[in-house]
């Protein structure tokens, strides 16, 4: 059996009221440019890009679906998606070899799908008794984390370079868990129910198959989390909720500890999520700014914040991903956005 561990929440509310004492997001020092959807108008937006500059996800096609796109670093775009069109399909990762993962329609369920980087797709085989799900993330060596159904729940999975796959539902002792992030080194995160957080708590699991809940800004057993990317140097980021009653973005210590990132002080109620992390600690997401809007923000590692903006004649952003060169990518109302700078 994997060893279970709680990390202790002591000093989370120190670490989250230094979080608002860091500068308001300045004026936007990144520079959106739009990247082409299949059919000009459609809704288009990258979730993952790598260190060569490629991005995939999604995007709307001429069948009125959505397919699985990757985008390359000069902005040109491959549809993923024709092999199962005129069925939907997604793309949520991808590693540094271009291999992307998500999932596609079949049979009226999700079903997860690994795409190599000639664009052939494979759709990766599910643990025992398991129906649909969907691949989140993919590192280097080509293990995959994601979710299936199991038994009406969802249940975490690893998927093997090979494709065998690992249900992780059990290891945290809850009925429904889900994986959405991984490192190179193989340390999984997302989030699971259970004892402390019945409606979900950030979750790392170990490749040694220790598992560690991560906890939440309201407490032990109040609220929630979730765990969305980790990089390698184990920093986790993701959001929980507040007392306030809103989502916050946080990112996790590799030690564990938990503190909230900073967002405008003056800023409109509403939820703020962190999607990404680079290797250097640069975090991305969305968050509420002083306007009446949410916009991509990126949070440097020494805590200072930068609004991004969106593209002209767009209110509202969100930022998916960066790479170690600083390339973000995410959308803008529906449009695929690049920033550099």
């Amino acid at each position: 059996m994997p060893e279970f561990r709680r990390l202790t929440t002591a000093g989370v509310a120190i670490a989250a009221l230094a979080a608002v004492a860091f500068a308001a997001p300045p004026a936007s020092a990144a520079t959106a440019a739009q990247l082409p959807g299949l059919v000009p108008g459609t809704v288009a937006e990258p979730r993952a890009v790598n260190d060569a500059g490629q991005a995939a996800g999604k995007s709307g096609a001429a069948d009125h679906s959505s397919h699985a796109v990757r985008w390359n670093a000069d902005g040109s775009l491959t549809d993923l998606g024709a092999a199962f069109a005129p069925a939907w399909s997604e793309a949520w990762g991808m590693n540094g070899s271009g291999v992307v993962v998500g999932s596609h329609d079949g049979d009226g369920h999700r079903n997860p799908t690994r795409w190599a980087a000639d664009g052939t797709p494979t759709t990766l085989p599910l643990p025992p008794g398991a129906v649909g799900g969907e691949a989140r993330a993919i590192n280097d060596s080509g293990v995959v984390a994601g979710w299936t159904q199991i038994g009406g729940n969802r249940h975490a999975v690893r998927w093997a370079a090979d494709g065998t796959p690992t249900d992780l539902g059990p290891s945290t002792g809850g009925q429904r868990t889900a994986a959405f992030g991984i490192n190179n080194d193989g340390v999984i995160v997302g989030d699971a129910d259970g004892p402390g957080a019945p409606i979900g708590e950030a979750i790392r699991w170990n490749p040694d198959g220790t598992v560690v809940r991560l906890g939440t800004l309201e407490g032990n057993g109040h609220g929630y989390s979730t765990a969305l990317a980790v990089n390698a140097n184990g920093t986790v980021v993701g959001h929980a909720s507040g007392t306030d009653g809103y989502s916050h973005p946080v990112a996790w210590s590799p030690s564990g500890t938990l503190r909230q990132l900073p967002v405008a002080p003056d800023a409109y109620r509403t939820d703020g999520y962190a999607y990404g992390i680079n290797t250097d600690g640069t975090i991305v997401g969305a968050a509420p700014t002083g306007q009446s809007t949410r916009n991509a923000i990126r949070w440097s590692p020494d805590g200072t914040s930068t609004d991004l903006g969106s593209l002209p004649g767009r209110s509202g952003s969100e930022a998916w991903a960066i790479n170690g060169a600083g390339v973000i990518v995410g959308n803008s109302v529906g449009l695929a956005t690049r920033w550099t700078g």
